[in-house]
């Protein structure tokens, strides 16, 4: 089973990441982007409980101060109409540094049911948005096609 979690910056936290993403759009030439949120993404693989999944999120992955969290199973980012969602993750074959990293600190938590991590950036578009806008974004700002492979999709 593959547990996803997502973590993203609590409303009242400056979200610089997605600012900046929002203001490199606007050098692009594409002005009809009101706000951009930016997410960590994980994708768990093994044996895991929700309870589990829960822990590592809260223990692990997110500051409970400045964050929150949201753990599926093989689930997608929720979007409001009229919002994008962009996924970026590793290509296979492509070492993830930090999912390694991640891997090993659930093993420290005592948690054995894991048997692999992935990480990934997520993005919530908010605007008026054609799809070829939202593939131009992706292309220029948000994907490293040589190493990096990316999908969006509408709310």
């Amino acid at each position: 089973m593959a547990w996803r979690i997502e973590i993203i910056n609590q409303p009242h936290v400056v979200d610089a990441v997605g600012d900046g993403i929002r203001v490199d759009i606007s050098d692009l030439g594409i002005s009809t982007v009101d706000s951009v949120q930016y997410l960590r993404l994980y994708e768990l693989k093994g044996d895991l409980s929700e309870a589990e999944a829960k822990r590592i999120a809260t223990e692990l992955l997110a500051d409970p101060v400045t964050q929150s969290y949201r753990c599926s199973v093989n689930g997608s980012v929720e979007l409001e109409d009229g919002q994008w969602g962009v996924e970026v993750w590793f290509r296979s074959g492509v070492t993830d540094n930090t999912g390694e990293t991640a891997l090993k600190a659930v093993k420290d938590l005592g948690i054995k049911g894991i048997a692999a991590a992935a990480t990934g950036r997520g993005y919530i578009l908010g605007g008026h948005l054609s799809e070829q806008s939202v593939e131009r974004i992706c292309r220029r700002l948000l994907a490293n096609d040589i190493i990096e492979e990316y999908s969006f999709y509408p709310g």
